[in-house]
């Protein structure tokens, strides 16, 4: 953090020395306090806004653009008030001292402010709002042949939901006490169709459902160990596996380990690009447990505890194209895990939650994962 170390000096200095040039006040009292008082300010106000405000927040896609725009102006005022008595100090023996802090205060924060704010622009990523669409899942429903099976952030049991059902349905008890356990298919041993598997604390593997005769995306890493490796659910990123027919799209989808990495695809057709992510000083969502289904759709995992998370079309057809750029969250309030509450994604953690998802075309179905891109 480039800001929070050599930053905060020379903003420091740029302050003083502005304030000292605006009110013919002397360069070095207001060099010594305005370089402390960045200091201050950054790690006081980062500790308030960041380590507690925003995780007390109740955000989530649907309403993250418009916490990020309250919370940059709750940080610019912030900063006025944390700072004012630095500044303040500059003019102290002036009889005028409280009108004069008051307008340096305006004039040399706003300054800087503004400077702060274009440089964390920047280097955020922000392209979930800029460039997507949010819109309510029931834009964008799941082929009725896709069942989705989930592990609950509340009670740490499997969910199943489908897209004729109003509320997901508890199937097994599992009492997941690990944010990063998620769910993954396996062969069966007997070569009987696929197994359920739950993935605990990283290493244990739980059975729920053996054999099932379905159409299934396994991990495209466990395809190239021996015996096939399984990840847990911060380690699985990469290259997205495609469910069935998708396998036959032009879009070719990745999950990047870093949260301003995102998700990326690409049509080898028509060379379009997509790429959005969500990473800002007030928080960022990690993208994981990304499938492509046969419907060219794309689902994933969004932060920490939203399930199954915001899917977005794509491919051609009949399927809205990835182009029209839309998303849209499943959770509590549109029937994933019955018994949670509508806790959305809550920023700045990285260890996102768990899932798979099943397509079941009359006795198919089908899990989704994340996967990561090569590179």
């Amino acid at each position: 953090m480039l800001h929070l170390t050599i930053g905060n000096a020379l903003i420091g200095v740029v302050e003083g020395l502005l304030i000292a040039w605006l009110f013919k006040l002397p360069k070095k009292r207001c060099l010594l306090l305005l370089i402390p008082a960045n200091y201050f300010s950054t790690w006081v106000g980062g500790f308030f806004g960041q380590s507690w405000l925003v995780v007390q927040l109740p955000i989530t896609l649907n309403n993250g653009w418009t916490w990020f725009w309250i919370l940059v102006g709750i940080t610019y005022c912030m900063t006025l008030v944390l700072e004012w008595p630095f500044i303040a100090w500059c003019f102290r023996g002036d009889e005028k001292w409280k009108s004069k802090s008051i307008k340096a205060t305006l004039i040399s924060q706003t300054a800087s402010y503004v400077v702060v704010f274009g440089w964390y622009w920047i280097a955020s990523g922000t392209t979930l709002y800029t460039q997507m669409h949010v819109v309510p899942l029931a834009d964008i429903p799941f082929p009725p042949e896709v069942r989705v099976y989930f592990i609950s952030p509340v009670d740490g049991n499997v969910y199943e939901k489908t897209s004729s059902a109003e509320l997901a349905q508890k199937r097994w008890e599992l009492h997941s006490l690990h944010k990063g356990d998620r769910l993954f298919v396996r062969p069966n041993s007997n070569g009987n169709g696929w197994d359920l598997m739950a993935l605990l604390n990283g290493k244990d593997q739980r059975e729920l459902k053996i054999g099932m005769q379905v159409v299934a995306a396994p991990d495209p890493r466990s395809l190239i160990t021996d015996p096939p490796q399984y990840q847990a659910t911060n380690m699985n990123f990469g290259e997205v596996a495609k469910l069935g027919d998708a396998s036959k799209s032009p879009w070719q989808c990745w999950i990047g380990f870093w949260a301003v990495n995102g998700l990326e695809a690409e049509n080898r057709d028509t060379k379009e690009k997509i790429h959005f992510s969500y990473e800002t000083p007030f928080g960022m969502w990690y993208i994981r447990n990304g499938i492509q289904l046969p419907s060219d759709k794309v689902l994933f995992q969004l932060g920490w505890d939203q399930i199954p998370s915001p899917s977005t079309h794509v491919g051609q057809g009949a399927a809205e194209p990835l182009s029209h750029r839309r998303l849209a969250r499943g959770g509590a309030a549109e029937g994933f895990g019955q018994r949670h509450v509508d806790v959305g994604w809550v920023p700045p953690p990285i260890d996102p939650l768990r899932e798979a998802a099943e397509r079941l075309p009359p006795l198919h179905n089908v899990r989704a994962r994340r996967a990561s891109r090569p590179g």
